[in-house]
């Protein structure tokens, strides 16, 4: 009788049989594919349903710019790392942001910089109406 085998009573004696651990190393591959199989089916269903609850649906940011006689002003407007363009009405507009405190960055075409705080809120489409610049 092998080590990882144990015994056992029958009719005709005592005969071998295998162990938990002989069994398992045997089927071994098998068990770490199931396995992975599961933890990926598991992290998947984790994820659709925790995720907007967990991670925040995104939110929106949209607004104008406009200089002091009330004209459109053209540039880039950066919120994080995201960065868009200003189109040629002087308005802007972000569809999918991570919600929270942000910092917005108003670049316009004639190098005027400006800075200030921002709030996304999940879901929705923040508007900050016109921006006047100076």
């Amino acid at each position: 009788m092998a080590f990882d085998e144990s015994p056992e009573f029958g009719e005709s004696g005592i005969k071998s049989r295998p162990t938990l651990r002989r069994w398992l190393t045997r089927h071994e591959r098998a068990l770490y594919a199931v396995t992975g199989v599961l933890s990926v089916i598991v992290l998947l269903l984790a994820v659709r349903v925790l995720g907007p609850s967990f991670f925040g649906e995104p939110g929106g940011l949209d607004g104008c710019l406009a200089n002091g006689s009330g004209e459109p002003v053209t540039g880039t407007v950066r919120v994080g790392n995201v960065a868009n363009s200003v189109h040629e009405d002087g308005c802007f507009f972000f569809a999918e942001l991570a919600p929270g405190a942000h910092e917005l960055t108003i670049e316009t075409s004639d190098g005027t910089i400006l800075k200030q705080a921002v709030e996304i809120v999940p879901g929705q489409a923040v508007e900050l109406g016109v921006i006047t610049l100076p």
